[in-house]
């Protein structure tokens, strides 16, 4: 349909029709094809009629294709002018074939993993039936006691932004509107990570300066990739909500970015407004939230019980409603709605796509290059004599999918016992009798994601005890982790031999686990968020600004630097720290332009993987810059012996600089590049600004 069509679809439409356009429910109260309003929707005096209008529908059950695309045309069929709703669902790091966590998946440094599960979570959920994934998550975080940090890719706006953009190609397909492609929706907009201590919904406060620099950017990456709506953040930016905050929706993404799309609410934050003392009563919410920018009211029913008597009355123009109305028509024009509305309604169909082999060979590729080998004083890899005690609480744990893996099914889930039980060639036996201790143990599901956040990010006292015990008889122990964010382990790190951090790695997450234990694989992936060593630091990050008084700067003894009196700067584990069963070195490195090369040699025992990383401090500014930012990676595959002469880009945007205002700061001089394995990294060559 043209742009010409789609308003004088708009102008033919009813104000109740607009205003419905605009509405988000929830798919449950249309399953049964008599969408009888019930719960808020009967408290609120919400009318089936008024059900029948709504833009959207927010799968809150799973998706099965034939009851989908059978409400899919209920809903078009008694719509007056026939616009059908879209179906949308939070699909983050997999469907039904699960990959590991986002933050994990940032750990191979590798865009093509994030678009390898964004292309596979496309294919599974447009087969069952969505036509949209609320996500990617790009909010930067830094702070691990922040529960929904397992969401993001990292600690670094670039690698978050390369990552996002990835994810959203990858849904994307080659267009959107094709069988096999779903639409994505950036979140959250914006600064959700800054959530103050960490506590979920907690207040922020974040410069202009900040902003622009470090939390916009990702989001950004994400809508140059073709991203096609916005979800706002809980919190407020500039003491305004981010749900009413025109500065964020129309003034920073339809005006200074060019992106005139659809922005919509959390679930049921809208009503939020009065929480926070912005609104008086729901009225008082629709109006906010409306004229502040916001297209779709996700289930607070503020929009379909108000907004039409706001307009009715004068107080809101219906040009601002047909504005919202119109970038709606516009999504669904550019899904293909209006023709194709249905995605899928074969079950056989879906049944043969979801986890086919394919995709769960693309899961375990991205497992295997996610986890990260945190320790190993020669206790891996377990060589195929080795007699093992597989022990602790998640050996015959189902449930290693991750907190927001809302499709996967944990039943089918291959445990880490019967993974290695499956191998003949390990053995498997008591504690007494093993030659080592695999200790796999963690956080659970319930302790990771949303409203999930923890005053002390570390194992429980039972889990530190039992692994004490382990190590005190004398055995090797190697320490398999599962978590959904950085924890503090520096009082547990002396009690194992080694320690592979698995995340939560998905549906293939248990042979991936045994692959790298057995040394099939050598473990490749580097840290996407920085451990700390106690609460005191956090947050920490690689990338924090330039100290007036840096450690050090006034000599070895001189305590009035940036320090702690009873903690080192340090971190437990730097950003993009890990190790492999192998060695590496860098040589030779040469400038030229903004393009690095450096050769790179495996000079260990073993083939492997490695990610070459690069960090730039640009020397003078007229604004303070980050003491090193991540400004370009190359994941490096290497026999035993080979050499790679390998050319590593800075990211375009990696060392760009702006004012408050959003003005680019102008650079000259130049800017040192350091190249290595870490963020700590100490190869130099200088680069030209």
């Amino acid at each position: 349909m043209t742009h010409e069509k789609l308003v004088e679809l708009l102008n033919d439409l009813s104000l109740d029709e607009k205003i419905g356009q605009l509405s988000l429910l929830q798919i449950s109260a249309f399953i049964d094809g008599e969408a009888v309003p019930f719960g808020p929707l009967l408290e609120m005096n919400i009318t089936h009629e008024q059900m029948m209008l709504a833009g959207g529908l927010a799968c809150n059950i799973s998706p099965e294709p034939v009851s989908f695309a059978n409400v899919v045309r209920t809903v078009t069929a008694e719509h007056p002018h026939h616009i059908p709703p879209i179906l949308m669902r939070d699909v983050i790091h997999g469907f039904r074939t699960i990959f590991p966590l986002n933050l994990a998946v940032g750990c191979t440094f590798d865009e093509k993993y994030g678009e390898l599960m964004g292309r596979v979570s496309a294919v599974e959920a447009a087969a069952s039936g969505l036509h949209l994934t609320i996500g990617p998550m790009v909010d930067v975080a830094r702070d691990p006691r922040w529960g929904r940090v397992l969401e993001t890719p990292s600690e670094s706006h670039v690698l978050t932004g390369a990552m996002g953009a990835a994810i959203v190609r990858g849904f994307r397909g080659d267009r959107v509107d094709k069988k096999d492609a779903i639409a994505t929706c950036a979140k959250h907009f914006a600064a959700y990570g800054l959530c103050e201590a960490g506590q979920e919904y907690a207040p922020v406060d974040v410069s202009r300066a900040e902003l622009y620099n470090v939390y916009l950017p990702p989001f950004k990456e994400a809508l140059d990739a073709g991203c096609d709506t916005v979800m706002t953040s809980f919190v407020a930016v500039d003491r305004v909500p981010c749900v009413c905050n025109g500065f964020l929706q129309n003034e920073v993404m339809r005006k200074q970015w060019g992106h005139n799309i659809v922005s919509m609410s959390d679930y049921d934050d809208v009503k939020q407004l009065m929480n926070q003392g912005i609104a008086e009563n729901l009225r008082g919410c629709a109006q906010t939230a409306i004229e502040g920018g916001l297209d779709m009211d996700f289930l607070s029913l503020a929009y379909l019980s108000e907004l039409k008597e706001l307009v009715l009355d004068g107080t809101v123009s219906e040009e601002v409603v047909n504005n919202a109305c119109l970038r709606v028509l516009e999504l669904k024009n550019n899904l293909g709605l209006f023709e194709n509305p249905v995605k899928n309604d074969d079950p056989d169909f879906a049944a043969k796509i979801c986890k086919s082999p394919e995709h769960l060979k693309a899961a375990l590729e991205t497992a295997l290059r996610s986890c990260v080998l945190m320790k190993n004083d020669g206790a891996l890899p377990v060589k195929a004599s080795t007699k093992i005690a597989l022990v602790g609480s998640h050996t015959d744990e189902h449930d290693i999918l991750g907190a927001w893996a809302v499709d996967g099914i944990r039943p089918d889930t291959q445990t880490l016992r019967e993974a290695f039980e499956s191998d003949g060639s390990i053995t498997l036996t008591d504690i007494d009798n093993a030659d080592v201790i695999l200790f796999a143990t963690g956080e659970t599901k319930p302790e990771t994601g949303e409203a999930a956040s923890k005053a002390h990010p570390e194992l429980s006292a039972e889990q530190k005890e039992e692994l004490i015990r382990l190590y005190n008889t004398g055995k090797p122990v190697v320490l398999i982790l599962f978590c959904g964010r950085p924890l503090i382990l520096t009082d547990i790190l002396p009690y194992c031999n080694a320690l592979l951090n698995v995340w939560f790695p998905g549906s293939m997450g248990a042979e991936a686990i045994k692959m790298l234990v057995n040394g099939e694989v050598s473990p490749s992936g580097h840290l996407s968020m920085t451990f700390p060593r106690c609460i005191g630091q956090i947050p920490i990050y690689h990338d924090r600004l330039t100290s007036c008084r840096p450690l050090g700067s006034r000599g070895a003894n001189n305590r009035f630097t940036n320090m702690y009196i009873d903690e080192s700067n340090e971190p437990l584990f730097p950003f993009g720290f890990g190790m492999s069963y192998t060695s590496f070195e860098l040589s030779n490195p040469e400038i030229n332009g903004c393009e690095v090369t450096v050769t790179v040699k495996n000079t260990g025992g073993c083939s492997g993987e490695t990610v070459v990383q690069m960090y730039g401090r640009v020397r003078k500014a007229p604004i303070i810059r980050p003491h090193r930012t991540l400004v370009g990676w190359q994941r490096v595959a290497l026999d035993k012996g080979e050499s790679k002469r390998v050319t590593i880009k800075i990211r375009d945007y990696a060392l760009r600089l702006t004012d408050c205002d959003n003005r680019p700061v102008e650079l000259t001089g130049i800017a040192d590049i350091y190249i290595g394995f870490d963020c700590n990294a100490d190869m130099r060559v200088e680069y030209s600004l």
